[in-house]
Order: structure tokens, then sequence, then C-alpha cells
């Protein structure tokens, strides 16, 4: 297969009304001409349209996902469990053929809502709930699917190759266990008393190393991931606690939100080594918080995104036009900006995380799900024609969108790992495609 090209666009002059504030006298001058220049390059370097590489079939209610090099295709049971998924994993082809090949299925069973599927130690884990309750995890060998074991609660992989299995019903909370992950055998755990949990990780890969625990009493207890010493803890205030305690690890500081009747009072910081009290905010807009560089990033609806000082947690910058943080890339966010944080598509732009300054508008695109956290990240958006799905790599460096390919009669719900891509197509099956490198 021979790869093109396909050259980059900056300020992407994807159509749609501007939420911006009026600017300076000569700035719609320039920006005007910066789309006239893109609206040229686009057409210059158009892609070549290539049919999917192979077909993966699907129907009707079904997902996909693409970890690992294999495609995994969840679809509803039609073994007369009415929860259930059956699964089946595809090998990806090293070069186009009509279809992938399977290499197991399995049902996973009792899952009206299937949470999630990750691959780690050896196994997939697929979780999922019932009605909103009860989560599930089930563990499969990830070379032949045989079953391994299942236990209540929702993984969390741990330094030293442990597994975390946090709650289990959603209302009681459940019991937090330490697992064996090859065997399910318990190593340690706690009971159902848990009003919250949060996680640290220090390692590259995303593994566990310490576990905020909040107590249905208020209590706050620093753990060890692998044996569960604790290794600091808070006692309740001494009037006790108002509401419900929101527990947020974002560097080395644990975020405490202090609810009342769905209504933030108050945010703690503490450190994280040894829970000492740091600064306090009252009723400050809160949802999530993430590192920003130096900085972190707080994301509330419909507040938008601000930046506090981790030391002192004064804000440095606030937009309120910013709806999430996709992704963080050294000194540079990709930021989304729509109308609802559930919006599939929306404005994506790249900002300089000291000041919140914009770097570029990479116009208006779908992010594409994908398990690689340090990217490449991809958005799509439909074709000129309708008949397909464009295709850029949202690069958060360079502050480009690179156009990367063009996939017709791709349809969206797209799901991608490295170079290669899974979408659904207009025909209701998923397609896969191999990215030009």
């Amino acid at each position: 297969m021979t790869l093109i090209d396909l050259g980059e666009a900056r300020g992407d002059p994807a159509p749609g009304p501007s939420s911006r504030p009026p600017r300076t006298v000569g700035r719609p001058l320039r920006v005007a001409l910066a789309s006239l220049l893109a609206l040229l390059a686009l057409a210059s370097s158009a892609p070549v349209v290539r049919p999917a590489s192979a077909a993966l079939g699907g129907r009707l209610g079904s997902q996909v996902l693409v970890i690992g090099g294999r495609v995994y295709l969840l679809e509803p049971a039609q073994s007369g469990d009415a929860g259930g998924r059956e699964v089946t994993v595809h090998a990806l082809p090293a070069g186009a053929g009509p279809a992938a090949r399977p290499l197991w299925r399995t049902t996973v069973p009792g899952v009206g809502n299937l949470l999630g599927v990750q691959e780690y130690a050896g196994l997939v884990l697929f979780t999922g709930n019932r009605d909103g309750r009860d989560v599930q995890t089930l563990a499969v060998d990830a070379a032949t699917g045989e079953r391994r074991w299942q236990w209540p609660g929702d993984p969390v992989p741990t330094v030293g190759e442990g597994l975390l299995l946090v709650g289990g019903d959603i209302e009681r909370r459940g019991e937090l266990r330490a697992v064996e992950p090859s065997s399910g055998s318990v190593r340690w755990s706690l009971p159902g008393h848990l009003g919250g949990t949060a996680f640290h990780s220090r390692a590259d890969d995303g593994a566990v190393d310490l576990v905020v625990l909040i107590t249905a009493a208020g209590r706050i207890e620093l753990r060890d991931a692998l044996s569960g010493a604790v290794r600091a803890s808070l006692a309740p205030p001494a009037g006790g606690r108002r509401g419900y305690l929101q527990a947020t690890v974002a560097g080395d500081l644990l975020l405490v939100g202090e609810h009342e009747q769905q209504r933030l009072l108050r945010l703690t910081a503490y450190g994280l080594a040894t829970l000492d009290r740091r600064w306090e905010l009252d009723r400050p807009p809160f949802g999530y918080a993430i590192e920003c560089g130096l900085l972190l990033c707080v994301a509330a609806f419909p507040s938008g995104v601000s930046a506090l000082d981790p030391a002192t947690g004064q804000t440095r910058w606030a937009n309120p036009r910013l709806q999430t943080v996709l992704a963080v890339h050294g000194d540079r966010l990709l930021a989304a900006v729509g109308e609802r944080p559930d919006a599939p598509i929306g404005t994506v732009r790249v900002l300089d995380a000291a000041t919140g300054r914009e770097v570029a508008d990479l116009g208006r695109w779908e992010m594409v799900r994908s398990h690689t956290p340090v990217g490449p990240w991809y958005g799509v958006r439909p074709d000129r024609g309708g008949a397909g799905l464009v295709v850029a790599e949202l690069d958060v460096a360079r502050a480009t969108a690179r156009l990367r390919d063009v996939l017709p009669g791709a349809a969206g719900d797209c799901a991608a790992d490295g170079r290669d891509m899974v979408c659904r197509q207009q025909s209701g099956t998923y397609g896969w495609w191999r990215l030009p490198a």
C-alpha cells in the first residue's frame, strides 16, 4: 500500500459559529486569510480514499474496542441472557484482507451495562453491572478466552502486578479486595464500610501505589496498594461531617471536596505523603482535577476549566468556554469547547498550560476512543460529501491537525490503538483501517 503524506492543517477552517469574544481590529482579516490558505492546502493534498482493510461484523447495540493490536467486538447476547454480552476477539491482520481473524469468543453474563475492558497480566478483565448495581469483574485468559475467576468490584492495577477490586454494589459500596491476578485469590481486604476511594500512581504504566479511602464516618486513610498497610490517616471532624466527601488525587495532592445536598461547600488540599493540610477554598467550581504542566486543571460544568497553583490554590487562569481537558503534553493542553460535556463533536484547541493562552484552533472534531494514554490522539468528522470520515491526528506539541486518511463508508463510533482504527460503517457493521505512517 502506498503511503501519502496528507499534510498539516493549522487553524482548521471547519464551519460553524464562533464562541469567541470580539477581537481587536485586523485579527478577523488574518483569521480569514489563514482559513483560505488552509482550504487551499486541503484541496491540494486530498487524501487517497481507501476501503476498509478488513470487515469485523457487528450488529445493533454492539460496541468495539482496540487494545494491544486486537479488536474486542461486544454484542448483545443471543443465548437468552438479556443482560449478557457476547465477546469476539479479533487479531488485526498484518495486511488487507476480507475479514479479521477471530481468536476466541466468550460470553460475559449478567451485565446490562458493560463498563470496561482491559488487558492486564495475561488476562482480559470485563467489568459491568446490571441496573446500575452490583459491579462485577470477570477475568478470562487473554490467549484462549478461558474463564479464570469473577469477583464483585471495579479492577484497578497496582504495582507489583497486583489488582484491586473496588466496591461492588454502588449503594452499599461493598468491600475493597486486593487479589492475585492469575488466580483471583485474595491478598488482603477491607469490609464494606467505604465512603469513597481515590488512587495515586507514580509509574508510567499507571499502576497504583497508594489508595485513599474515606470511610462512611469521614475518616481518611492512606494505604499501601500492595500490602494494605496504613501510611497516614485523618480523624473525622469533631462535630461530624455535614455531607459526603469526594476524594481526588492530582500530582502530590489529595483534594477532598465536602458536599451537602449536591452542593460543594469547600475543597481542601492535603499533601499526599503525610496528609498535611495545604489550603482550602470555599464553594469553588469543581468536578475533577488533573495535572496540567506545573498547575492543576480543575473542570466543572458549566463553569469551564480553571488552572490552580498547587502550592496555594490560587487561580492562575480560567476559561468558561472550555468543557474539558482532553490530553496534556508537556506544557500544552488539548481542550474541547462544546455546547455540553457529552457533545460528540466540538471545537478542539491547543492551549498553553501556564497561561491558558490559545495556541491554535484545530477545528471541530469527534474524538476517537483510545487505550493509548500518551497518544496519538485522533479526531474524525464527516467528509464533504457525507460518504465517509476524515481522520486527523491532533498533534499537541506542534499545535496542528494533520490529516491522515479518509475512510469511505465509515459513519463514526471509532476506536484506535496506535495506527489501527476501527469504525462503524454505514452498513451497520465495523471495519478496520491501518492509518498511513
